[in-house]
């Protein structure tokens, strides 16, 4: 892949990742005042980063939506970060999508009670 189909197949997927979460009604925005921000920069890497300020964006049925985006992008990755309200002091943590499969490493510990049970089906541990 050129670096030129690469950058068109990674802004391609990012528009994607950004449409999905925007029909789920939920809002972008980089500075941490909404709902989820997805990463402007590829780094030349095969990975779209999504950071997610809404923990209902963790709820199994979006992280298998983000995982579905993949099917037509075979060499490329998802990070969906988990970013803590601000001032509070979380470990990072998040969830990678990588070639169909979950990699779940939420700190389940260190968020609120009604985000600690979320199980993802044929995920495996980080």
């Amino acid at each position: 892949m050129t670096d030129e189909e690469f950058l068109r197949v990674w802004n391609e997927l990012r528009d994607r990742v950004i449409a999905y979460l925007e029909s789920l009604g939920k809002t972008i925005d980089a500075f941490g005042d909404k709902d989820f921000w997805v990463v402007d920069d590829d780094f030349g890497l095969f990975l779209v980063q999504v950071e997610i300020m809404d923990l209902d964006l963790l709820q199994p049925q979006v992280i298998y939506g983000l995982r579905d985006l993949l099917n037509g992008y075979p060499e490329f990755a998802i990070t969906v970060a988990v970013v803590a309200p601000r001032g509070i002091d979380w470990p990072r943590m998040g969830i990678s999508l990588v070639k169909g499969q979950i990699v779940d490493g939420l700190k389940r510990w260190a968020l609120p009670p009604a985000y600690q049970h979320l199980h993802y089906e044929g995920s495996r541990p980080d």
